[in-house]
């Protein structure tokens, strides 16, 4: 295992490809140390601040505010944290209470806890040295809040909490995001782990900051480094945090790697569809519980007279090592920088293999971390044990004659808040939302979500009390189960029996494209590989130069149906003249800003554009037709716009103006789901070749919508279906 010394760190150190090479060894496989430390947790008061150490993670804790002191928080020594100490995004405020909650002293050095309590009735929960008021802080209200850190004795991380709790007689309050965070880690950590496709040496800060912003503050085009004419967004790393396992950074330099770990996603906003930013670029670690990010989990607002209490965590941040690591050859390093800028940066599979063996030991940890959810030693918040829990099971049966299959693929189900009433979040401000707040914008509630098997079985554990509505989607089925009415009582399980499950159809289907499945992920360039890329938008127009026709039986929704639907660029401007291939590399294709210009002002307009789909018909058809339409995100076209226009054989039979979700702007196969239907006089149908056409208004090329699914059905009054609803929005409660 490697010491203390050959893992320390200098806070001057650059990229690893800076760093003197060893000898490459190819039949060196990376391995993961083993915990070998156990000695007791200790803890000392040092008046302002505890330190608690277990001999692999050493960490000071602030009394003032409950964050991690700047340079106290090491692992073997090594200073993870040497520039800031931003934790908490809402600190406790008001009259505060420093107290130690898990003695080690009194439990022979198994554990250690403390505490930072603000109670804090109104007036604002935090005000910078500025006056200003940033998010998460609302400016009036009252909430108290408690931080807690935990460290044991051979665990090689921390665990650290919060709970946020508002009396009924406070005002109303909330927050309109709110996270835990670990902000400008050491420089050392160089690779970013999200998932098997975004998994990657990242660009230096240097680099970063020499680059040139273009169309937001957000994104800049990188003028030098490894990914030189590329544009790197920080957007670029969002994940649905339900399907999280453990993400994080590493260091190619040192082989270490530090993750963040949810237990548990009871406590986060938006439930299993809930999509956020989890890192980003200069060594950011971030873990929201409530945003209005993507249009989902649209912030946390808790009106006067509600008494309300929420416990997030306890969050798991985990360290490894390597003490066995590959190490890239000169030679190696030498292919690396010469193939800077190029579009395919030549990244040794070296810190490849490191990365990945780091990285893979974490989501394995994540399996213990989450198995052993509810966790026995948090005691003093409103955080019930096992025996105060449930478990509610049953199995869902697909009743559709029109399907294919009863199989139900990627089941998901989940226990949630039942619908209400609130106008007090930026998710009610959009055009389109009412003020109905369903289970995906629902910040203020706890969420129960599990996978079930394809037969529909499936089992939610460890729910707290409460009264809930429970919901089911699919893939291939359009829209989702629910039931209401499911009351949870502590250490009763329940047994829901055999639910019967009616997805809605307007009609016999006449077509379809693609499949339900909540992202444009079948979809060209919307697979794991390409869609969390800048720059779809540019370049689809060139991918497509005749924009997308579609005929049914015949195209190929895999390669033939692009994942957005955008206005169509007008310029080639933004293309770099020594791309070998600016429409599908990866990097390398932006061309260069001119000075310090932002170059989205000639780059970023388009013409509209229309989507033609080709079908045939047997006959003339009477009744009623509908045009069934999924969609994974939309941007820019709201009721001051024409919207998606629809026109059937040449005659216009509605404009659609979906609900932003900042998909596009943000680089997502999906941003909050939302079904809408248009319905029309089938009469418009006609034997033979008929069309479906769909056209995006010009403007700019980040507005448009982002495709999961159309079908067409058809309701000749043979057989009895019900009358799609009159706002075209199924969803919508009431409907």
């Amino acid at each position: 295992m490697k010491t203390a010394a050959r893992l320390a760190l200098s806070a001057g150190l650059s990229l690893a490809f800076a760093l003197s090479p060893a000898a490459h060894a190819a039949d060196v496989t990376p391995h993961v140390a083993p915990v070998m430390v156990s000695a007791p947790v200790t803890l000392i008061d040092n008046g302002d601040s505890w330190t608690m150490d277990n001999g692999i993670v050493k960490m000071t804790i602030l009394k003032k505010n409950g964050t991690i002191a700047v340079s106290s928080l090491t692992y073997h020594g090594v200073d993870i944290l040497p520039n800031r100490h931003e934790n908490w995004e809402s600190t406790p405020a008001g009259q505060l209470t420093a107290t130690v909650t898990i003695d080690p002293a009194s439990n022979g050095g198994k554990r250690a806890e403390v505490s930072v309590k603000g109670v804090n009735p109104g007036g604002g929960l935090f005000t910078p040295d500025d006056g200003t008021q940033g998010p998460g802080r609302p400016k009036d209200g009252g909430m108290d809040i408690e931080v807690r850190y935990t460290l044991e004795r051979g665990t090689s991380g921390f665990y650290t909490y919060a709970e946020y709790t508002h009396h009924a007689s406070y005002p109303a309050s909330g927050f309109g995001e709110n996270r835990f965070i670990l902000e400008s880690m050491n420089k050392t950590f160089d690779w970013l782990s999200v998932d098997d496709d975004r998994n990657m040496l990242m660009t230096s800060d240097d680099d970063l900051r020499a680059g040139v912003v273009v169309h937001a503050k957000e994104q800049r085009i990188l003028t030098s480094g490894v990914y030189k004419n590329s544009v790197e967004h920080k957007y670029d790393y969002n994940a649905v945090m339900y399907k999280l396992k453990a993400w994080g950074w590493s260091s190619t330099q040192d082989h270490i790697g530090v993750y963040f770990i949810n237990p548990s996603n009871e406590y986060i906003g938006g439930g299993a569809e809930k999509l956020d930013l989890i890192d980003h670029m200069s060594g950011t670690l971030l873990d929201y519980w409530t945003s209005g990010h993507y249009a989902g989990g649209a912030g946390n607002h808790i009106p006067q007279g509600e008494e309300w209490r929420h416990v997030v965590g306890p969050i798991f941040v985990y360290f490894n090592t390597l003490d066995r690591a590959e190490e890239p050859s000169a030679a190696d390093l030498d292919t690396f920088k010469a193939s800077y800028g190029s579009g395919n940066p030549a990244v040794p599979q070296a810190w490849r293999d490191d990365a990945l063996a780091l990285w893979h030991d974490a989501v394995d940890k994540s399996q213990a971390v989450k198995a052993a959810w509810p966790y026995d030693w948090v005691e003093g918040v409103d955080y019930p044990h096992k025996d105060g829990r449930a478990t509610v099971h049953g199995q869902l049966v697909l009743d559709d004659p029109q399907a294919q299959s009863k199989a139900l693929p990627h089941l998901t189900v989940g226990l949630a808040h039942p619908d209400y009433q609130s106008n007090m979040g930026g998710y009610q401000a959009r055009f389109g939302t009412g003020t109905t707040v369903t289970w995906p914008h629902d910040g203020d509630y706890y969420q129960f979500w599990t996978d079930g098997s394809d037969d529909g079985n499936f089992t939610i554990k460890n729910v707290r009390p409460g009264h809930y509505t429970l919901h089911a989607f699919a893939d291939g089925v359009l829209g989702e189960y629910a039931k209401a009415d499911i009351d949870v009582e502590p250490g009763k399980d329940i047994d829901l029996g055999t639910l019967d499950w009616q997805p809605v159809r307007y009609g016999k289907q006449v077509w379809d494209i693609g499949y339900p499945d909540r992202t444009a992920d079948k979809f060209d360039k919307g697979d794991g590989a390409d869609y969390w890329l800048w720059g779809w938008p540019l370049r689809y127009g060139d991918l497509f130069p005749h924009d997308v026709t579609y005929t049914i039986g015949q195209s190929d929704y895999h390669k033939d149906w692009f994942f957005e639907e955008v206005p169509h660029s007008t310029t080639d401007a933004w293309q770099n003249p020594k791309a070998a291939d600016p429409l599908n590399q990866r990097f390398g294709w932006v061309n260069s800003p001119d000075g310090d210009r932002d170059m989205w002002r000639d780059w970023g307009h388009g013409r509209d554009t229309t989507w033609t789909v080709r079908f045939d018909m047997p006959q003339s058809e009477k009744g009623t037709a509908v045009l069934r339409i999924a969609l994974a995100g939309a941007d820019g076209l709201g009721p001051d716009t024409s919207g998606l226009e629809m026109g059937v054989n040449g005659h216009t039979v509605g404009h659609l103006h979906p609900v932003a979700t900042n998909a596009l702007r943000y680089n997502t196969d999906k941003g909050a789901w939302y079904q809408y239907t248009q319905a029309f006089d089938a009469g418009l149908l006609k034997p033979g070749g008929n069309v479906v056409t769909f056209t995006v208004p010009s403007g700019d090329v980040t507005s448009g919508v982002v495709w999961d699914y159309v079908r067409l059905e058809l309701n000749d009054g043979s057989a009895a279906y019900p009358s799609p609803p009159a706002d075209g929005r199924p969803d919508m409660p009431g409907q």
